[in-house]
C-alpha cells in the first residue's frame, strides 16, 4: 500500500512541477496551431471525399 502512495506523491509532485513551469500560447501561437488543424482536418476530409467518389465511380463501373 506504501508504494502506491508514494507514486502517487511522486506523480502529484512531477505535475506542480510541470504545471510551474509551463505557459500559455501566445495567441500568435495559438493562431497557427488553429489553423494548421483546420487544414488537416480539411485535407483529410478532402481526401476521404475523392477517394469515396473513386469507389463509387468503380463500383458503379463493376455492376
Amino acid at each position: 500500500m506504501s508504494k502506491v502512495i508514494l507514486k502517487t506523491r511522486d506523480f502529484i509532485s512531477s505535475s506542480r512541477r510541470l504545471l510551474r513551469h509551463a505557459k500559455l500560447p501566445t495567441r500568435r501561437e495559438l493562431s497557427i496551431t488553429t489553423k494548421m488543424s483546420a487544414i488537416g482536418v480539411i485535407v483529410i476530409g478532402a481526401i476521404g471525399y475523392v477517394l469515396s467518389l473513386l469507389f463509387n465511380a468503380i463500383i458503379s463501373a463493376i455492376s
